[in-house]
């Protein structure tokens, strides 16, 4: 995206000008998330990693947005999401 803007190329009696725009590629998931099994009252961790740094992400189980609190603990370092279920039952799967 820095390099967008006007360029220009002067030859001192005319000038040719041009207008760049770099729109930048959306992100994609690199590593998929993976099946897990566990037995019941142990922490789950899930992740995945993402092609760019610092995006928003959000969690959802069965189409309901997942927030941090202490059941669930969601943590996001460099291009790595992770999901951290505490004390699972078989509510969680």
């Amino acid at each position: 995206k820095a390099d967008a803007g006007l360029y220009t190329c002067d030859i001192g009696t005319d000038v040719a000008k041009s207008k760049v725009s770099v729109q930048e590629k959306p992100t994609e998931v690199t590593k998929q998330l993976e099946d897990k099994t566990s037995p019941a009252g142990q922490d789950i961790s899930l992740s995945c990693e993402l092609s760019k740094p610092d995006v928003t992400i959000r969690w959802y189980k069965d189409g309901k947005a997942i927030r941090k609190s202490q059941k669930f603990d969601l943590q996001q370092e460099g291009t790595r999401a992770t999901l951290i279920i505490r004390d699972s039952t078989v509510k969680d799967s």
